[in-house]
């Protein structure tokens, strides 16, 4: 029984390791049939790159030459080239004349692609040179708040009677009534915008940088003038040469006029903490001469190593926000404040007007503030009086 289970399972064993064999013969020749597939798509794939770096190159070649315009020099060159040997007889005095005619293009403008050689390529500057802006906004001398609403309202004390007094034995206080008043600054937009290709936007480096500083820049000069000089009627802001108390001392030179300015805005127990010049005035200032023609600050003016330059310790900002032989002394940091809705933002949009049919960019600067005067007599504004 042992013997005849060993055969057969001997026979099975010889079936199983036939199969086997036969498996890995078949497998092998597949593999190998693959491989000589691969071979070959790799032979086809060398010949047809073969054949198409040919055709580029020859289509380059040709593209080339159909293209080129020669300049004057290239065909001159040329022409002296092919009659070498006639002007070298002229040379030798073998002959009396030698001559050419150059085979140029036909008579066309003048071009740098045509009468240069080679292509010049523009390269534009990594930099747009914008106009100059101005030094000094007044947003840098005010304090910045922010509200919620398109009105900001704010009580405001305009007088009062009675005073604080020392009581008799027996008798009624002093009394105080104090009138409060409650005063509205409405929030304005100001603003403005710029159309501009997209071409122009994609081709030109620092395009976009330059056109958020120069249209915030123009914001500022609109805000400055709103701030300074607005007239309060809608939509201007009311500006403070409008509310500012007049400059009532009677010094005619520039600097002692500041200082009794400074001492006008102390007067009112306030403290005077900036004066606002134009330029040219502060020249005038610097160029002050004495009897003798000799320049001579007075004592209360110090300029410092920076040209920084103080006016009885307050300092002096020059801006062309001001007019010419005005000054306006205050105490900036109490006086008034810029009350921001919405905030200085420069956006990009191509959804306005027929922008997405023209491929134009419309890029606006906005913001939408209130200006709270809280403080008329906390600013003095006056004339110089140097130009008629």
């Amino acid at each position: 029984m042992v013997e005849e289970i060993k055969s057969a399972f001997e026979g099975v064993k010889t079936e199983v390791n036939g199969a086997i064999e036969t498996l890995k013969a078949d497998n092998a020749v597949a593999v190998d049939g693959l491989k000589s597939e691969l071979e070959e798509l790799k032979s086809q794939v060398a010949v047809v790159k073969d054949a198409a770096d040919k055709l580029e190159a020859k289509n380059n070649r040709k593209t080339m030459s159909e293209n080129q315009v020669k300049g004057f020099n290239a065909t001159l060159a040329e022409a002296i080239e092919k009659n070498a040997d006639s002007i070298a007889k002229l040379g030798r005095g073998e002959a009396k004349r030698s001559g050419f005619v150059l085979d140029t293009k036909a008579v066309g403008n003048m071009t740098e692609a045509v009468n240069l050689t080679g292509d010049i390529q523009r390269q534009y500057a990594p930099q747009v040179y914008a106009l100059p802006s101005r030094k000094v906004h007044l947003r840098s001398l005010l304090p910045v708040g922010t509200i919620s609403t398109g009105l900001f309202t704010f009580p405001k004390e305009t007088g009062g009677e009675g005073d604080a007094a020392p009581q008799v034995q027996g008798s009624a206080k002093s009394q105080i009534d104090f009138d409060i008043t409650m005063t509205d600054a409405p929030a304005q937009y100001i603003a403005g915008y710029v159309r501009i290709s997209r071409q122009m936007l994609d081709d030109v480096p620092a395009m976009t940088s330059f056109l958020q500083a120069r249209l915030l820049e123009k914001y500022l000069l609109a805000e400055d003038a709103q701030l300074l000089n607005g007239n309060g009627t809608a939509p201007n802001l009311t500006g403070l040469t409008v509310n500012a108390a007049a400059f009532s001392g009677a010094a005619t030179v520039d600097v002692e006029q500041l200082v009794q300015a400074i001492a006008q805005v102390s007067a009112g127990n306030y403290s005077a903490n900036g004066i606002l010049i134009n330029p040219t005035d502060w020249a005038a200032i610097m160029n002050t001469k004495n009897t003798n023609a000799a320049y001579s600050l007075p004592g209360s003016t110090v300029v410092t190593t920076d040209g920084s330059v103080s006016i009885a310790g307050i300092p002096v900002f020059q801006s062309t926000a001001i007019a010419a032989d005005k000054f306006l002394v205050g105490d900036w940091s109490m006086g008034a404040q810029i009350m921001q809705n919405q905030g200085i933002s420069v956006q990009f949009s191509e959804m306005d007007s027929d922008n997405f049919q023209k491929n134009l960019i419309t890029v606006r600067v906005e913001a939408r503030i209130a200006f709270p005067i809280y403080y008329n007599s906390a600013f003095v504004y006056g004339d110089f009086g140097n130009v008629a």
